[in-house]
């Protein structure tokens, strides 16, 4: 292409980009085209702080999330409709609520892992490591990971404990149960050394007693942490307690 063909191309494109500006929506006339409580929505997501240039953006952003429609939920079970729209607070703005209800409604259209195979013990350490505050995308993917991580396992926590065996008296190696830890010493409900650590409990580990196995959900059987929260096997009991 010659100059004088370079000169055409950009005076061509400059005229379009013209053209497209003159004819482009204005923010104004995006929230005309909402309902009252449409226009309430944008405007608290969108305030005038912002200034001029990132105002603009948003309205016309949110008046566009808004014209695509609301993803409808009605035809999930009460409790994943009321778990898509906490996960999904109005308080995100139209644009941003709206993205995070498709994301999670396509989750949890799509199902979730079945867990039937795991013991109660994995279970719970499982709903210890993904809350479903994550909300469903978070929490599916979190569940899917730490699942497999368990079936991988060679020995699932307690697998082999027979229901009725106690374990009072049963030490082994220094503080070592067969995949969690036995307590030691248990002083008070609230004192109590574990693989030779010392761990007081946040307010009290009620009954919690010697002999009783433990596995360490959070925290370190070191006691290189904070603060531990600890699964007492032997009583389907979580507590938390301090590392000292």
């Amino acid at each position: 292409m010659d100059r004088f063909g370079l000169i055409r191309f950009a005076l061509a494109a400059a005229l379009v980009l013209i053209c497209v500006e003159a004819s482009a929506e204005t923010p104004q006339e995006a929230l005309a085209s909402l309902s009252a409580d449409g226009q309430k929505w944008v405007n608290q997501s969108c305030p005038r702080s912002l200034g001029p240039s990132l105002w603009s953006s948003c309205i016309l952003r949110d008046a566009a999330a808004l014209r695509s429609g609301i993803p409808d939920i009605s035809n999930l079970s009460a409790e994943n409709q009321s778990w898509i729209r906490s996960s999904c607070s109005p308080s995100l703005g139209p644009s941003l609520t709206i993205s995070c209800m498709r994301r999670e409604k396509a989750t949890v259209e799509s199902g979730f892992p079945n867990l039937s195979k795991l013991t109660p013990e994995q279970k719970i350490w499982l709903a210890q490591s993904c809350p479903r505050n994550l909300g469903p995308t978070l929490y599916r993917s979190c569940v899917i990971r730490e699942s497999t991580a368990l079936a991988d396992m060679t020995i699932p926590p307690t697998a082999q404990a027979p229901a009725a065996a106690p374990l009072r008296g049963n030490r082994g190696p220094p503080g070592r149960a067969r995949q969690g830890y036995l307590i030691e010493l248990a002083n008070n409900d609230e004192l109590f050394i574990i693989n030779g650590e010392k761990y007081k409990a946040k307010t009290y580990c009620l009954g919690w007693d010697e002999g009783e196995e433990v596995i360490f959900l959070k925290g370190s059987a070191l006691g290189v942490c904070a603060s531990a929260t600890l699964l007492n096997v032997d009583r389907k009991e979580v507590c938390e307690v301090w590392c000292e």
